[in-house]
């Protein structure tokens, strides 16, 4: 990889001496290096920067520089693209990320040298009816949550899987969940972990008031429907905890894997479980 976009957590103090690290690295290593306008701004390099809806014509992959979230919100910017990421940690638990930053420049150099290699992650896709019309879609790489505001009351959310009835379940909320979310908020939630390579979608209720519903896992050939009865509360559907769409009583979410996937860098020599191992401090 000769082409590379450095896209960063915009307020991290340790960044910018960082960055400029790798930029001089890339430089001396005949590595062509862009940034997004607003961080070459900030460092003093305008003459790097690019806009991110240019950036497919002119890179082969992007370093994030930044946590989990960093790498999700990039994820999801450029999964039309297919660009392959690759992640560098500054946030906590890094479970998509390859190296801590005192590795970064090792980092650079297997990727330079092509010492890694690309999971394909399924992505899940939301559609939200409202009186037969689509009014919303949207990708997420973790999860799909419909989850109501605090200090309000429970919701209903009757669920189809193909077709079929599942379950109407009376909480707070559902998680759809990718097996790479599985690690996330769903976990959180008692959600199962699944290995990111067995391609399922995970349906897990959020705090529900029947103690018989329990955590779902499906086909991601499946589709899902979730109806919503909300009149007495607000209810929002969440994209991997950052993007949002307020739903309506009467709503109709579908999902369904998408199109697009997660372009994921990883070393040849990590294993999931190995990672899952060291993040969760298990013995």
């Amino acid at each position: 990889m000769r082409k590379l976009a450095f896209i960063c957590h915009p307020t991290r103090e340790s960044l910018p001496p960082l960055l400029i690290t790798l930029l001089k690295w890339s430089e001396d290593n005949g590595i062509s290096a862009r940034l997004t306008r607003r961080m070459a701004k900030q460092i003093g390099r305008p003459e790097l920067g690019l806009d991110p809806k240019d950036m497919a014509a002119e890179v082969e992959l992007i370093v994030v520089l930044g946590g989990d979230g960093s790498i999700l919100q990039t994820a999801r910017a450029f999964a039309a693209d297919g660009l392959p990421i690759a992640g560098i940690n500054l946030g906590h638990l890094g479970f998509l990320t390859l190296e801590e930053p005192k590795n970064a420049i090792n980092t650079l150099e297997k990727i330079r040298d092509g010492h890694f290699k690309i999971e394909n992650r399924m992505m899940l896709q939301a559609r939200v009816k409202r009186d037969n019309h689509k009014v919303f879609c949207g990708i997420a790489l973790n999860d799909v949550v419909i989850q109501k505001e605090p200090m309000l009351r429970v919701i209903n959310i009757k669920v189809s899987i193909s077709g079929c009835l599942v379950n109407t379940y009376h909480g707070d909320g559902l998680i759809f969940s990718t097996p790479t979310g599985s690690t996330a908020y769903s976990l959180s939630a008692g959600g199962p972990i699944v290995p990111p390579w067995v391609n399922v979608i995970i349906l897990c209720p959020l705090n529900c008031h029947t103690l018989s519903a329990r955590p779902v896992i499906t086909s991601d050939q499946e589709t899902l429907n979730a109806l919503l009865d909300c009149r007495h509360s607000k209810v929002d559907l969440v994209l991997d905890g950052q993007e949002s769409f307020q739903l309506q009583d009467g709503d109709e979410v579908e999902i369904t894997r998408a199109q697009e996937l997660g372009r994921v860098v990883v070393f040849k020599s990590r294993n999931f479980f190995e990672v899952l191992r060291k993040k969760m401090k298990w013995g």
